[in-house]
């Protein structure tokens, strides 16, 4: 078994990264990996304070991500 961990995406909108995160779920598919739900998180940067908050929820499939505020990083 094979694990890797902490890939970052970036996206400037939710839809753009629900989109990332599904190709990025066919391609690990692919080659017998997979994405955890379980565990994949995501954190939030609004770097243009006039744009507005959108209210899309980030998903995998049918498994909406949940937000961090603070991202913990290898447990520290």
């Amino acid at each position: 078994m094979f694990f890797e961990d902490d890939i970052v995406l970036l996206e400037v909108s939710k839809e753009e990264l629900n989109r990332r995160l599904e190709t990025w779920g066919q391609a690990l598919e692919t080659y017998d990996f997979c994405l955890s739900r379980s565990k994949t998180e995501y954190m939030e940067c609004n770097f243009n304070k006039k744009r507005s908050v959108s209210s899309v929820n980030v998903k995998f499939g049918d498994h909406i991500i949940p937000q961090v505020i603070p991202f913990k990083y290898i447990g520290l």
